[in-house]
Formats: structure tokens, C-alpha cells, sequence
């Protein structure tokens, strides 16, 4: 959700700009840099998702028996803060480097 309100905004960002009145900032919730550094952003950030995540797709998952509540509860935490606000706070922090390197 996160790599989407980097890159649509920045999609955008030179086709609705008017003079005082962006119907798209709304969108621009992290508030990155540029359209270029918002791009940059989202695919570093996608790149070093998918390293990550090579361990424990290989590794798997143990089957614990336990009930659904608890099920529901922790995956909850996992896929919420991991899944929406991590990505997030790791966007804007890869935006921030990425401005101070100069990269963009």
C-alpha cells in the first residue's frame, strides 16, 4: 500500500500540476522529495523486501496448534504493522537517504 502512495503522486505529479491547486496532494501522504526520488524509493524498498523475505519463504512456517483468536491476533500485528506501516517509515527513510546521497 505504502509503494502505492510513493508512486502515484509522482506518476502524476507533471500532469495535474495547476498553479496553486494540486488535486493530488492529498495522495502525497510521505511527502517525498520528487517524483524521481519517490520511484527510486519504492523500488529499492521492493528490492530489499524480496531479499528479505527469501529466507523464510524457503525456511517455511512451523505448524503450531493453537486457536484461532491467538492466529488472528498475531497475525494481525505481523501483517499490519509489517505489512502497512513498516513500508511506509522504510520509503521515506530510503527518500531521505537517497536526497542526502544526492542519488535522485
Amino acid at each position: 500500500m505504502a509503494k502505492y502512495f510513493a508512486i502515484i503522486p509522482a506518476l502524476f505529479a507533471g500532469t495535474y500540476v495547476f498553479r496553486h491547486n494540486r488535486p493530488l496532494e492529498a495522495l502525497n501522504i510521505m511527502h517525498l522529495h520528487s517524483a524521481q526520488s519517490a520511484v527510486l524509493s519504492a523500488v529499492i524498498f521492493n528490492a530489499l523486501v524480496i531479499i528479505a523475505l527469501i529466507p523464510l519463504a524457503l525456511r517455511g512456517v512451523k505448524f503450531r496448534p493453537t486457536g484461532s483468536a491467538s492466529i488472528l491476533r498475531r497475525n494481525v500485528w505481523i501483517y499490519g504493522v509489517g505489512g502497512v506501516i513498516v513500508p511506509f517509515i522504510f520509503i521515506k527513510i530510503i527518500d531521505l537517504i537517497l536526497v542526502a546521497l544526492h542519488a535522485y
